[in-house]
């Protein structure tokens, strides 16, 4: 055998053995489709899958579509712990063994809701804000003025009004910001605001009337 039939050999076998590799590797590797949901049955958009190999701790991660499905392709053959996460439900885990061929395991979880995170509201004064939120800003905000920092209870409430501007009754706090810090005009103008959303509000009405007999 001359030396260029030795080299067009080697490299014929190599090619075989690399095309071996690869179709291993390529059967080695499967799938998994499925869908997360509520307890009420619907699919749960923007759920969080994160997948991770108990074998190689390959870790991989994806999210669900507006009918709550979602798919992972090209997973390692062999058992895998699956994590759903979810805003407003509880978290929850299983395991699935993945086939190294054919078509792709299904999974399906049904979530919980969670009563410590709950959904933001669709409709309503905080549509698309967690009352959980709010709660937190409006006391760390009270936790400021109550400290004398006034300038930062008056950021806070700004910015609790900027996120939800339906509650208007912020501008009242906003207002007793403002007079603590000796800028009565701008107080006022709270106090205005808050009394415009609600004209009947004794608490405004005193505000005021306080704030017009010490000027």
């Amino acid at each position: 055998m001359t030396v260029d039939r030795r080299l067009f050999s080697l490299r014929l076998v190599l090619a075989v053995l690399l095309m071996g590799g690869v179709a291993s590797t390529a059967a080695a590797q499967g799938g998994v489709r499925g869908v997360i949901r509520g307890d009420d049955g619907q699919g749960i958009p923007g759920a969080r899958i994160i997948a991770e190999s108990l074998e190689t701790s390959q870790t991989r991660t994806t999210t669900t579509n507006n009918s709550g499905r979602f798919a992972f392709i090209g997973l390692a053959g062999g058992d895998w712990l699956f994590v759903v996460q979810a805003d407003g439900f509880r978290e929850e885990q299983a395991f699935s063994a993945v086939r190294r061929s054919g078509e792709p395991a299904r999974v399906e979880f049904a979530l919980d809701p969670d009563p410590f995170n709950p959904v933001a509201p669709a409709v309503g004064v905080l549509a698309g804000v967690k009352s959980a939120d709010v709660l937190a800003r409006l006391r760390g905000a009270e936790r400021l003025l109550d400290g004398g920092d006034y300038d930062g209870a008056i950021e806070a409430y700004q910015e609790l009004l900027e996120l939800a501007p339906a509650l208007t009754s912020v501008n009242l706090s906003l207002g007793h910001a403002w007079r603590a810090k000796r800028e009565p005009e701008r107080a006022l103008a709270a106090y205005r605001s808050a009394l415009a959303a609600d004209p009947a509000n004794r608490e405004v009405l005193a505000a005021i009337d306080a704030l017009d007999g010490g000027q």
